[in-house]
C-alpha cells in the first residue's frame, strides 16, 4: 500500500474536539487502504509556555535540558492522538524522533538531520497500525535527545516521507494554502496552486511561517512533493515541487521580516569582519558592501539572547519579492518606486537570483508590504492571472 505522512500542527490537536476531527480524518484515510504515518506538533502555546518556565529559573538554561524540556510538549500530542485513533477502532501506536530512528548531529535546540532509519516505523505499519510520531525531535549521534528548532514537526514529517518513500508529504494547519502576502495582513492576498521549492524557502527564508525553510530544503534535496493544506478540510491547498508551473507570473509571492537589523561589520578586508559575519550564522539574510563597509541583515529572532546586544544595528524590517524576475532591473526599480510612492525611505536592500529585498523602518512594515504587494499582485498586474479568482482567507 502507498505511505501518505500527514504532518498536524499545534492548532490542529489542541483540545479533545480537535484531536478527535484529526484523529477522524486519519483514520478516514487508513479506510481507504493507506499506510498512514502522522507527525504532530505540541499543542497551541505549549512549547512557549515550557520555555517561559525554564527561563523563569535560568536566564541562560543548559542547551541539552531545554531538549529534554522542549520534546515533552510532542509527547503529548502524539500519546493522546494515538489513544483518540484507537477509541475510534483505527489501531495506532506512538513513537518519539529517537524511536523512528531520526539521527541528528550533535547541536542542542537547532539540530540537523543527519539520516532516518525507518525500520520501526516500516514495522509497525506493516501490522496494519497508523504511526504517531512527535515532531521537532530525534537522537544526536552521541544518543542525546536534540531538537529541530522552530518548525521542526516539518522536517520531521518531510525526512519521514523521504526515508519512507511515502506517496505524498501533506502539512497540515490552520491555513488552507500558501498566499502572495500573509492574509492576515493582506486583505487581497491570492492563493498560490504551485510554488517551487526555491521560491518557497526565501518565502520562508523572509518571514512567511506556514513552512519553515530548512524543512523545504531537505524536501527539495530529497525530491519529495509538499501539499499544504488545511487540517479543518479537504479543499487543495498549495503543491511545492520542483518547478512552478508553466507561465508563472515574474513575482510568486511577498514575504516579510518584521524584525531585522542592518549590522556594520567593519572593513571587509580585515580577518576580524568576516569572523563577526561567521559568528552570525543562520541569522544572515543578506550581506552588502558600501565603501569598504561589510553590512549584514540579520534575522533578529534568530540570534540567542547574550548576541543580540552584541550584533546591534539600525532596526529594519525586510520585505522581499521572489519570482523568476525578481533581480531584472524593472521589478527592482518598481519594487522601490512602490516603497518611496508610500512616502516610506529605503534603509538598504539587495538582489540576486530569484530574489530582490527591500530594507524599510519598522514602522513603516506593513505600509510597505501593501505598497509592494500592490504594485505586482494589483487588479491590473493581476488580469489573464489563473489564480486571479482565487479564494481569500
Amino acid at each position: 500500500m502507498a505511505v501518505v505522512v500527514q504532518k498536524y500542527g499545534g492548532t490542529s490537536v489542541d483540545g479533545r474536539e480537535r484531536l478527535m476531527q484529526v484523529a477522524a480524518r486519519v483514520a478516514a484515510l487508513r479506510r481507504e487502504g493507506h499506510d498512514v504515518v502522522v507527525v504532530v506538533s505540541a499543542q497551541g502555546g505549549t512549547t512557549d509556555s515550557l520555555l517561559k518556565e525554564a527561563r523563569g529559573l535560568a536566564a541562560e538554561p543548559a542547551q541539552r535540558e531545554l531538549d529534554m524540556l522542549m520534546t515533552a510538549g510532542e509527547r503529548v500530542s502524539m500519546s493522546l492522538l494515538a489513544i483518540a485513533l484507537n477509541s475510534l477502532g483505527c489501531s495506532a501506536v506512538s513513537f518519539t524522533g529517537s524511536q523512528v530512528g531520526i539521527i541528528t548531529d550533535t547541536r542542542h535546540t537547532d539540530a540537523r538531520i543527519l539520516e532516518v532509519r525507518p525500520h520501526r516505523v516500516v514495522s509497525e505499519l506493516r501490522k496494519g497500525h497508523v504511526v504517531v510520531v512527535g515532531g521537532f525531535q530525534g537522537v544526536s549521534v552521541e544518543k542525546e535527545v536534540t531538537t529541530l528548532g522552530r518548525g521542526g514537526s516539518d522536517t520531521t514529517a518531510i525526512a519521514l516521507a523521504a526515508a519512507l518513500e511515502a506517496e505524498r508529504c501533506e502539512i497540515l494547519t490552520d491555513v488552507d494554502a500558501v498566499y502572495t502576502a500573509d492574509p492576515r495582513l493582506i486583505r487581497d492576498a491570492r492563493k498560490i496552486e504551485r510554488i517551487s521549492y526555491e521560491d518557497m524557502a526565501e518565502l520562508a527564508r523572509f518571514g512567511a511561517t506556514v513552512l519553515k525553510e530548512e524543512a523545504v530544503r531537505f524536501a527539495e534535496r530529497s525530491g519529495i512533493a509538499i501539499s499544504v493544506g488545511a487540517s479543518t478540510s479537504r479543499t487543495t491547498g498549495t503543491i511545492v515541487l520542483d518547478a512552478a508551473e508553466v507561465g508563472e507570473r515574474s513575482i510568486v509571492g511577498v514575504g516579510l521580516l518584521a524584525e531585522a537589523s542592518i549590522v556594520e561589520l567593519g572593513d571587509v578586508s580585515r580577518p576580524e569582519t568576516l569572523q563577526r559575519l561567521a559568528s552570525l550564522g543562520g541569522a544572515v539574510r543578506y550581506v552588502t558592501a558600501a565603501a569598504g563597509t561589510l553590512l549584514a541583515a540579520v534575522d533578529v529572532s534568530r540570534l540567542e539572547a547574550g548576541e543580540r546586544g552584541a550584533s546591534s544595528g539600525v532596526e529594519v524590517a525586510l520585505v522581499c519579492c521572489v519570482g523568476q524576475r525578481a533581480c531584472s532591473g524593472e521589478t527592482v526599480a518598481e519594487g522601490t518606486s512602490a516603497v518611496r510612492a508610500a512616502g516610506i525611505e529605503l534603509s538598504g536592500g539587495c538582489s540576486c537570483g530569484r530574489t530582490m529585498v527591500l530594507a524599510v523602518p519598522r514602522e513603516a512594515a506593513e505600509a510597505a508590504l501593501r505598497a509592494v504587494h500592490s504594485m505586482f499582485f494589483g487588479t491590473e498586474a493581476c488580469s489573464g492571472d489563473p489564480n486571479a479568482s482565487s479564494p481569500r482567507i
